[in-house]
Order: structure tokens, then C-alpha cells, then sequence
């Protein structure tokens, strides 16, 4: 019996991808043994020792990035020109030290920094000044990027000099993606010539006031990008609703007390907040990512009905507003998801399992929703993330698995089951 969630081909567990740990730290894993050489001859081999001796104690990722670029540039492998980029980037060395922000532990900002910067002079020997290390340190807290996997999965951090330079908006016009260690910055919109390009440094589904307190604590500036000088959010105005404000509140208190239990304690908690927001618009935040935490949760205790119903609410009703267009790289993603699902679920009802019995009395075609969201995502890639990219190869490979690439969908049996499907998703099992 089938109780993997991701499968291949129909019922099928997928091949899953392993990352090796480096034999000598065991901190630094990698895809493969290629990344690894890479990783060897640019930065690891300098600091594989250190982290061997700190294992199982891990550096902080910002306190890591320093400690590796202090490390290069003291060995000779770091070409003046790159160096010189890294500390042209702007600091924020002053407005750090005036902060009165603290981190999540409830140390001051500064103190953060003091304390990275220390441990990584201190691991690298580096002879540089202390104010230096800590100027660096600043650079690099304010011009990193996440890395993550071409489907989101956060990684670590990226400290690009050149993608650094990419200033913030609330209405970006660009995304970046990645494919393994390769950066790409992706067209949101048909882009003039001589205009500037810009990603958004935030989530920018959170209302005006939100993204402004958010902008100005992280990286010092007030945005005036259009949304934020209309007070719109995903194109839609902000509004003052006290009763919405209290029950944003007490959402947050049950996704907190969420957080800290079993994933089948949390599940009723999460629920609570998600009935909350029942009066409102549901591309309001914080609705939207509380849902995709109790999807998440639901995932993790196998209940694939509740995963199907939240996964349902996002795709009908959240993600055409937030993600646009159409192809936009988040939006491309989570279809994704959601197909790798519906495949899930396709594969227990096919053995009439017990745990998606609920789903049955719907009468839905499984086969060809997931065939309509196939071709969603292998059209949307080309523009999402490019047809090189680590991501549409899987998608390509699993199209010629299941077969489902070479069919199609007739519109208006596939408008039947989008009826039986938003059922779902409004009214649950």
C-alpha cells in the first residue's frame, strides 16, 4: 500500500534525491559529487577543518558566508575584482548600530552582529580590523538572497555582488529562480527597454503597512514603489476592518501555539485559524499562509483529504492574485504541487484505500485534473524557469513516465470536475 506522498508514475514511490554529507565535517552536503568537487575547489577546502572541529555545533549562515569569504580572500582565491564588489555593496553599518531590533532569541541586532563578526575572525585567523569584519558581516545581513531548490525548498544563502545590485518593489518585474548553483533573474512582465529591473526583497501578499515596517527593520528604507504609494496590496486597496485586525491576532496565537505541538495537536489549532478569516477576502494574509501551514501539517500526518481541500482553496481562490501571471515561478510551483498530489491520490483510490475514501462520494476524474495541471505547469515552465532548468527536466521526466504528457483534456469534461473540485474546496469532506 502507497502511503508516500510525491509519487512517480501512478502508485509508484518516486526516486528520491539524497544529499551526501562531506565526509571530513559532515556539516556541508551535496547532490552530488560534481557539486562537491566545485564546492572543493571554490570555498570548502578552507574551511572543512573548522567545521569539523565546531560539528555538531553549526555557525550561523551569515556568520558562514563571512567566515568563507575571509578564508578565500587570505588564501589568494578571491580575485580582487570580486572582492571589491563584495565591499562596494552598501552596509548599513550605521543604522545597525542605532537599531532597536532584536532577533528571534531577543538578542539586539548590533549584539548579532558583534558576536558573528567575532566568530568569524576568530575561525578564519583573519588579521582584518574588527570594524571591518563587522562593516562585512553588515553586507552581508542587508545583500543576501535566499537560496533554494528550483522548487522553493530553502537551501541557504546567496551573496551575489551582480543580483545585490537589484533594487526592491512591491510590484516586481522580475523573479529570481535557481538551478542548481546557477542564478536566474526571470521576466514578470514585457519589460521596456531601459527600465530597471527589480525582485521584491519581502512577501509582497502582506498588507502596505506590513511591508513597510518589514522593509524599513531589514533593510532601511521606505519603499514608495506604486502599491506602496496607493496602499494596495496584490492590486487591491488595504483596508482598516478592526474586526479583521482581531481575529489576524488571534490566528497568530493559535498558528504560535501550532508551532510548538505534534502535528495532530496542531491540526485542530490551525483549523481554528483558518474558520477565522471565513468573513474575508481569502487572499488577505495572514489566511493564506496559515493555510499553507496546515496543508503542510496535513501532509505530514498523511491526510491526504484535508492536503486535497487546502491545496483546492489556494489554487481556486489565493494564487491567481498573488502569483501573477499566470506563469509567474510560485504560481507554476505550486500547480506543481498540487499535481504530485491529485497523482497521490489517484493511487490510493485506485486500490480503494481507506485514507481518501472520503474523497470518493465527489465522483472527480482524477486523471484529468492532474492532466490539466501537467499541462499548466510544462506550458508555464519555458517562462517560469526556462526549459534548461533542473525543473522542467523533472517535469519533462515525469510527463514520459506516466504518459500523461501525450493526452489532453476536452474543455468541457475538464470544466466538470473543476465543479465537482471547488466543491471540495469550499465545503471540504
Amino acid at each position: 500500500m502507497v502511503k508516500t506522498w510525491l509519487v512517480g508514475k501512478w502508485g509508484e514511490e518516486p526516486k528520491k534525491k539524497i544529499l551526501r554529507a562531506c565526509q571530513g565535517c559532515k556539516i556541508v552536503r551535496y547532490c552530488s559529487k560534481d557539486c562537491q568537487a566545485q564546492s572543493w575547489s571554490h570555498s570548502h577546502r578552507h574551511e572543512c577543518k573548522i567545521f569539523s572541529k565546531l560539528y555538531p555545533q553549526v555557525l550561523p549562515n551569515t556568520a558562514r558566508v563571512v567566515m568563507q569569504l575571509l578564508l578565500r580572500r587570505k588564501a589568494n582565491n578571491l580575485h580582487d575584482s570580486e572582492w571589491q564588489a563584495f565591499l562596494a555593496l552598501q552596509s548599513h553599518i550605521d543604522d545597525f548600530r542605532s537599531s532597536q531590533n532584536s532577533n528571534e532569541g531577543g538578542l539586539p541586532t548590533w549584539q548579532t552582529i558583534e558576536l558573528m563578526s567575532q566568530a568569524a575572525s576568530n575561525y578564519s585567523g583573519s588579521k582584518e580590523p574588527t570594524q571591518f569584519i563587522q562593516a562585512l558581516t553588515a553586507r552581508v545581513l542587508v545583500n543576501t538572497l535566499s537560496l533554494t531548490t528550483p522548487t522553493f525548498d530553502p537551501l541557504g544563502l546567496t551573496f551575489s555582488p551582480t543580483a545585490s545590485l537589484l533594487n526592491h518593489s512591491c510590484t516586481p518585474n522580475t523573479a529570481i529562480t535557481y538551478s542548481g548553483s546557477r542564478l536566474t533573474v526571470r521576466s514578470l512582465c514585457e519589460i521596456p527597454p531601459n527600465t530597471e529591473l527589480t525582485i521584491s526583497y519581502i512577501d509582497t501578499t502582506n498588507a502596505t503597512s506590513i511591508r513597510q515596517t518589514e522593509l524599513q527593520d531589514r533593510y532601511f528604507f521606505t519603499c514608495t514603489c506604486p502599491a506602496c504609494s496607493t496602499n494596495t496590496t496584490n492590486g487591491k486597496p488595504d483596508e482598516e476592518d478592526h474586526a479583521f485586525e482581531a481575529a489576524l491576532v488571534r490566528a497568530i496565537e493559535l498558528q504560535n501555539s501550532a508551532s510548538s505541538q505534534r502535528p495532530d495537536q496542531a491540526a485542530p489549532l490551525l483549523k481554528q485559524a483558518i474558520d477565522l478569516f471565513a468573513p474575508y477576502p481569502p487572499h488577505r494574509q495572514p489566511y493564506a499562509a496559515i493555510l499553507h501551514t496546515a496543508f503542510l501539517n496535513a501532509i505530514s500526518r498523511q491526510d491526504w483529504p484535508a492536503a486535497l481541500i487546502y491545496s483546492l482553496r489556494a489554487y481556486f481562490y489565493i494564487d491567481a492574485v498573488h502569483y501573477q501571471p499566470d506563469w509567474h515561478p510560485v504560481r507554476i510551483v505550486r500547480k506543481w504541487v498540487l499535481l504530485r498530489l491529485v497523482v497521490q491520490i489517484a493511487g490510493l483510490a485506485s486500490e480503494s484505500d481507506p485514507s481518501v475514501e472520503a474523497l470518493q462520494k465527489f465522483g472527480v476524474d482524477w486523471q484529468i485534473f492532474a492532466m490539466s495541471l501537467l499541462s499548466d505547469v510544462s506550458q508555464g515552465i519555458p517562462k517560469s524557469h526556462g526549459e534548461d532548468n533542473l525543473f522542467a527536466k523533472e517535469v519533462e521526466g515525469f510527463a514520459g513516465d506516466t504518459g500523461m504528457g501525450e493526452r489532453s483534456v476536452e474543455s468541457d469534461v475538464l470544466e466538470s470536475e473543476m465543479v465537482k473540485l471547488k466543491r471540495i474546496a469550499e465545503y471540504g469532506v
